[in-house]
């Protein structure tokens, strides 16, 4: 399978600050200070809904049924290349295989790259699009080094234990 993922735009250390700000005034304080290292891998380890406001951008060309796996997430906003044909004339709409090629631009948050990366690194998930989300959880990883051990199949973030209704077999 050809496909391509890259980085398009990351959380920036003014984004950080203002999730601690969200985070800080929920108890009636304020942000003074850039969070830490630590301070960060713990509020995205929780998942506690000021890191909606980190936002990652990818660009991602792959097979169209491959895509469709990604536009399932209703928290992520995916911008796919229209295959219309009074948009397009490479080929006819009607006739394209579900392998032909298409690029999107990908808006998801972090709270959801979680959730993303939880059901589609299973086993379960085809393999295609493991590979392409694997990608995008290796470059929002060297962007935010405190997601590391965080974008994993769901049953490794459980602790081993599965919650699919078929399970893949990773944990017996």
């Amino acid at each position: 399978m050809n496909y391509h993922v890259s980085l398009l735009s990351a959380p920036t250390d003014a984004d950080w600050l203002s999730v601690k700000a969200r985070a800080l005034v929920t108890i009636g304080r304020k942000a003074i200070n850039p969070p830490s290292s630590e301070w960060k891998h713990s509020i995205l380890e929780a998942r506690h809904s000021p890191i909606r406001y980190l936002r990652y951008s990818f660009f991602i060309e792959c097979p169209y049924w491959v895509s469709v796996h990604l536009c399932r997430h209703v928290h992520a906003q995916p911008y796919v290349k229209s295959q219309r044909n009074d948009r397009q004339d490479a080929y006819d709409r009607n006739d394209a295989p579900q392998s032909a090629p298409v690029s999107m631009i990908y808006d998801v948050n972090a709270e959801e790259l979680m959730v993303i990366s939880n059901k589609r690194l299973c086993l379960k998930a085809s393999q295609e699009t493991r590979q392409i989300v694997q990608a995008m959880c290796k470059l929002a990883e060297d962007a935010t080094p405190e997601l590391h051990g965080l974008l994993v199949p769901l049953c490794e973030y459980c602790g081993g234990v599965c919650h699919e209704m078929e399970p893949c077999g990773r944990y017996q």
